[in-house]
């Protein structure tokens, strides 16, 4: 009976962790859209944006997503959720909490992969060339840009 409990509980977790996992990810994709916008704020109205530490982490992200895209691999968000997702009964009817199941609608669309690459590259090339051309105030000190 006991060893049924902790196993009920262990899967619980499992559900839990898999369910914070979604939500990480869909703040991961609002960090990558909304730091794409600031960026194009930014390189009209430099002193609106020079946030150097937000950039460099964005520009990262923004690159990492983009090869991710073109070698069509998963992101290792999706591969640990998958994975605490196995980890408790998944013949489950209903996985997620109701939240959840809204946010991964956003996070997984069922749509054209081209729906997503095109518009996932044109951010990582755009946010490259404008780090290049306008780069933040602080890196321009440290490296001297002209």
């Amino acid at each position: 009976m006991k060893d049924r409990a902790f196993s009920n509980g262990v899967k619980l977790l499992y559900k839990i962790f898999a369910d914070l996992i979604v939500v990480i990810h869909f703040l991961w994709i609002l960090f990558m859209l909304s730091g794409f916008f600031l960026t194009l704020r930014g390189f009209f109205n430099p002193k609106f944006f020079d946030r150097w530490l937000f950039r460099t982490l964005h520009l990262c992200g923004i690159v990492y997503v983009g090869l991710l895209t073109l070698l069509r691999e998963y992101c290792p968000l999706t591969i640990l959720e998958n994975f605490l997702r196995g980890g408790y009964n998944s013949k489950i009817g209903y996985h997620g909490s109701f939240i959840v199941r809204y946010i991964e609608k956003l996070v997984y669309p069922d749509v054209n992969p081209l729906v997503i690459l095109i518009p996932t590259i044109f951010i990582a090339l755009v946010t490259i060339v404008v780090y290049i051309i306008k780069p933040p105030a602080k890196l321009k000190k440290i490296f001297r840009w002209t």
